[in-house]
Order: C-alpha cells, then sequence, then structure tokens
C-alpha cells in the first residue's frame, strides 16, 4: 500500500473521531485556553507515533500479533494485545453510540434503537473483506464526503462573536486536574491501526508531522467553531455542538434545507469507514490470538458482541459507567504497545543471526 493511501486513511480515522465526543469532552476539560490541551494530546500522540514507527520499521510485513508471537511468544502476545482488543471493542461502541443517538434525534426519531445499530452490518461486512476493501472504498467515500463536511463548517464562520475566544490561555494549566482531559484521548488513538497494516517500508516521520498539523486544525474547529457562535458559558451544556454549529446557518443562502441533516450524515458516512477498520482490527486480533483461519466466526463475533453492547448503552448516561476503564485502555494501548514494540525490536535487532 503506498504512502499516500495509508495517510489518506490516518486522516479518515482520526476526522471520524474529532466532531461528537472530542469537543465535548475539550469544552468540560477547561473554559480557557482549549488550544493548550488540543497542542498537548497532539504532542503526546506525535511521539507516540513516532516510537510506533520506528518498532514496526524492524519488522517489515508483520503485523504486531506476529511480531508479539515471533519475539515473546502466544501466551505474552496474548497478554499483551487482549487489553488492546478491550480498548478497541469499548471504544468503538462508546464513540458510535454517540452518533447512533444524532441519527436517531435527527434522521429516524420514530426508530428503536436495535434497528438503527443494524447499520453495524455495513462496516461489518467491509471488515470481512479485508483492509484492502476498506482503504479503496473509505479513499472514494472520503473524497466525496470531505467537502461537505468542511462547507458545513465554514458557512458558520458568518455568526462568530470573536470576544468569545477570551481568555485565550491558562497560565496555570488547570486542564491536567480534569478526568476529561485525559479521557478525550481516545481521539489520539487513530494511529494504532499501523501497527495492524503489516508496513513494509517505514513511514517517514515528516509525513506524520504534516499530516497531523492538518488534523490539529480540524480538532481546533471541532471546538472553537460552536465556542466562538455560542461561548463557554453555554457550549458547556451541549450534547453535539458541531451539530447546532451547523443549524445556525442562514438557509436562505445555503442549497440544502436543513445543514445539520447534511452533516450528520456526511460524519456518519466518514464513521462507517473507521467502524470498519476497528472491526477489522478486532477480528484480525481475534483471529489470530485465539482462531486459527477462521476469519468469518472472528467477524460474527465482533459483529454479535457489538450489537448487544450497543443496545446495552441505550443512552448517553450509562456511558458514563465505562469512562474510567476506556480511558486506561486507552493510555495503556496509545503508550504501552509502541513502547512494547519499540523494546521487542531492539531485543529482536540484538539477536544473533
Amino acid at each position: 500500500m503506498s504512502n499516500k493511501a495509508l495517510l489518506t486513511m490516518f486522516v479518515v480515522i482520526h476526522l471520524s473521531l474529532y466532531f461528537y465526543i472530542y469537543p465535548v469532552k475539550m469544552i468540560e476539560a477547561t473554559s480557557t485556553g482549549h488550544w493548550e490541551p488540543i497542542i498537548v494530546g497532539f504532542l503526546i500522540e506525535l511521539c507516540c507515533v513516532w516510537v510506533y514507527i520506528k518498532g514496526l520499521s524492524a519488522f517489515p510485513g508483520k503485523d504486531i500479533v506476529d511480531i508479539c508471537k515471533m519475539v515473546a511468544g502466544n501466551w505474552m502476545a496474548r497478554l499483551l494485545l487482549i487489553p488492546l482488543l478491550a480498548f478497541l471493542f469499548l471504544n468503538s461502541n462508546i464513540t458510535h453510540s454517540y452518533e447512533m443517538e444524532s441519527v436517531s434525534i435527527l434522521l429516524l426519531p420514530n426508530t428503536p434503537t436495535y434497528f438503527i445499530v443494524l447499520l453495524y452490518v455495513i462496516p461489518l461486512y467491509i471488515a470481512w473483506k479485508g483492509y484492502e476493501a476498506i482503504s479503496r472504498g473509505g479513499i472514494l467515500l472520503f473524497i466525496c464526503v470531505l467537502p461537505l463536511v468542511i462547507f458545513s463548517l465554514i458557512s458558520a464562520m458568518s455568526n462568530f462573536d470573536f470576544n468569545n475566544i477570551f481568555p485565550l490561555y491558562d497560565t496555570r494549566l488547570n486542564f491536567f486536574k480534569r478526568p476529561m482531559f485525559y479521557s478525550a484521548f481516545f481521539a489520539q488513538a487513530g494511529f494504532l491501526f499501523l501497527g495492524m497494516v503489516k508496513l513494509r517500508h517505514k513511514l517517514p516521520l515528516r509525513y506524520v508531522i504534516t499530516i497531523l498539523g492538518i488534523l490539529f486544525i480540524f480538532a481546533l474547529s471541532s471546538v472553537y467553531l460552536p465556542m466562538l457562535i455560542f461561548g463557554q458559558e453555554s457550549i458547556i451544556y451541549f450534547r453535539y455542538p458541531n451539530v447546532l454549529t451547523s443549524d445556525t446557518v442562514d438557509s436562505e443562502w445555503v442549497v440544502f434545507d436543513w445543514l445539520p441533516t447534511f452533516f450528520v450524515i456526511a460524519m456518519i458516512a466518514i464513521a462507517m469507514i473507521e467502524t470498519a477498520v476497528t472491526f477489522w482490527m478486532m477480528a484480525t486480533l481475534i483471529e489470530k490470538l485465539f482462531l486459527k483461519k477462521k476469519r468469518g466466526i472472528a467477524v460474527l463475533i465482533v459483529g454479535v458482541l457489538s450489537y448487544i453492547f450497543s443496545c446495552y448503552l441505550d443512552n448517553i448516561d450509562t456511558l458514563e459507567k465505562f469512562t474510567i476503564v476506556s480511558t486506561c485502555l486507552c493510555f495503556y494501548s496509545i503508550i504501552g504497545i509502541p513502547l512494547a514494540v519499540i523494546l521487542m525490536s531492539l531485543r529482536y535487532r540484538r539477536k544473533p543471526a
């Protein structure tokens, strides 16, 4: 796979995580200088990506399951990767429960949740076809949908009140004391798929820095666009700030009757790509760790468990029960997994031929 296709998927996966839960958590994490926790998150992700790529470069053509099995053995591979599997499962279901609720509220208000969750069948089928199918279809869909997302965001700029940007910074960095800051790191976990695609060539760090810079702008936009319109005092009570941001656009000059509908559809389309990648990662981990060449069964397990768990998460308040567990697993995955991979690469390189 070319670096361009890989980096495009890198953008797609990250972008799908920025416009629902992420701005809510950032707004709750601090009341001033929101760019500070955002940039801290991106700097930490840059370090983790560098370590991850450095470690993976020692094993061209192998994924993290192959690496762990080759260097540490089957049981150690399971010990290291089961928490990653648990994080992917929890994070995927929690994140997409917010998206499914927005579909329920805006598009299908009279449809039961357990029918809306059946939308998972689409990414589940694509995940069964494999990563190449996800990449080809995902990039094409992303190219079609991205302009609508950007248009939805830019069109609201006419409603800005730039006084809402102040205070511009927090000298005490109080966000480090807020649990919401740490729970927002799920948005920095999008790079983990790099360990599953069997990189054959080292990904140049300069490309990653450029892409993270672009994503940083989108992350800032997801927080500051609604804030510049509604202000900190109001926005802290919003569950879907970016959907409401698109709703402020004067519909007389917009070609669409109700822009939030198209914004939600666009974001759901992007989220389907990210969900397919996550399902593929979970199915691959289950297949390689517990089942031998039984991909169909692994995909079925992922689909059934995700459907049952999503139906259990019948409202947003239920999600809060899993926030602490998901946050702990997130930090293990984005920090522990890259460190484990680079340590195994050092051990592998020192091993005599």
